[in-house]
């Protein structure tokens, strides 16, 4: 699959771009952030955490568990990357 086209995904393109904007923040911010379902959130994270473009880890505060992510130096430079085709798509198209 290729990585770029997969990440035009709206959930998926929303929650990186999110997350490169950010030192790091957990589901309830994404998806306040996005407008995305938690049940999206959680979908779109498992996929960039496959692909190492965030690193996710598990925070306990009290008697509940809080998930955290955070882009990783790969996912920031493969946003970058993508936001650079969209914008020579985009200047081509006109």
């Amino acid at each position: 699959m290729d990585l770029q086209r997969a990440l035009f995904s709206p959930p998926r393109f929303k929650t990186l771009g999110f997350l490169v904007q950010v030192e790091e923040s957990d589901y309830p911010s994404i998806q306040k952030f996005t407008g995305l379902s938690l049940p999206d959130v959680s979908r779109a994270v498992g996929f960039l955490d496959e692909n190492n473009l965030v690193q996710v880890r598990k925070e306990r505060t009290g008697r509940y568990s809080v998930t955290v992510v955070r882009a990783s130096e790969e996912g920031r430079a493969e946003f970058h990357r993508l936001l650079k085709s969209l914008r020579k798509y985009g200047a081509g198209s006109n």
